[in-house]
């Protein structure tokens, strides 16, 4: 853990730079960064391909984010959730905010995430009351900074609260239907849940949803929070994950079942998603 207490020209902060244990990082939702700050004078922060999902708390003033092409206006009482892989920017406004946020992390966050995507939960919401939000924020703070010998379960529990929070906001149905790029790539992704067995390009796709490649992969990404191939991979490794328990297939029949081969590509794709090899992972569940 580093603290870190920052009076600059630009804002006035007190941020813990938190570092997991390996096991938090491997099996549970882990803390990364949590801090406030108050702007002196507008500014404007810029990040992308940051391993971390970031949630924002916005006190008081008001600013911008920009996210995936997008700008929002935010202001006192907004919530801001987004991934952080993507490229984003957030800046103040002339009316300096107060903002309070937490960078986080773990194994099964992105899946987490698409759903609150697919749901069709949006980068900015407004609760009518943030009280619950308030008291989740104090109390990791409270616990990141202590000496608790099971600091890290806490943090994973107060971590689970926040991601309930968010899904609480995450059920917006009229943003779902309302386009037909959004009729598309919920047709798409049926269709890679059904078809990842085949072999499957952007070419293909593209010809089947009379889309061009660009469009069809920015508008997946736009909703989905992932790439076509990234989605597709997990998908197929998660029903390698299924035949690796349940049945007694070998390994590059397993491959081919999902679609990937030869064996030495699944076993490294596999190794990618998952961190330990296909065997491993059969003899772990043994």
């Amino acid at each position: 853990m580093k603290n870190q207490l920052f009076q600059g020209e630009y804002v006035s902060s007190d941020r813990l730079l938190y570092t997991p244990s390996e096991f938090a990082k491997n099996n549970l939702m882990y803390l990364q960064e949590i801090g406030r700050l108050t702007a002196q004078k507008p500014h404007t922060s810029k990040r992308q391909n940051l391993s971390s999902f970031l949630f924002i708390y916005v006190k008081s003033g008001s600013g911008y984010i920009d996210y995936e092409g997008k700008e929002y206006a935010v202001s006192g009482g907004d919530c801001v959730f987004i991934n952080c892989q993507n490229l984003y920017s957030h800046r103040t406004s002339d009316d300096l905010w107060s903002i309070e946020w937490i960078h986080f992390n773990g194994e099964n966050l992105l899946p987490i995430y698409l759903k609150y995507v697919e749901r069709g939960g949006q980068p900015v919401f407004r609760p009518d009351d943030p009280s619950r939000f308030i008291h989740l924020w104090d109390e990791l703070n409270l616990v990141s900074r202590s000496s608790d010998y099971i600091r890290d379960i806490k943090i994973n529990e107060y971590l689970s609260g926040l991601v309930t929070f968010l899904m609480t906001f995450s059920w917006n149905p009229e943003i779902t239907q309302q386009s037909g790029s959004s009729k598309t790539v919920n047709a798409l992704k049926e269709y890679l849940d059904t078809h990842y067995q085949e072999k499957i390009t952007l070419d293909m796709l593209a010809d089947n949803f009379l889309m061009s490649k660009y469009t069809l992969s920015r508008s997946f990404k736009e909703q989905v929070g992932t790439s076509i191939i990234n989605y597709l991979l997990v998908v197929r490794i998660t029903h390698a994950k299924q035949m690796l328990r349940f049945t007694d297939k070998t390994v590059e029949e397993i491959g081919a079942g999902c679609g990937i081969t030869p064996l030495y590509y699944f076993s490294r794709m596999f190794k990618q998603i998952e961190g330990v090899s296909p065997l491993e992972y059969r003899m772990s569940w043994k």
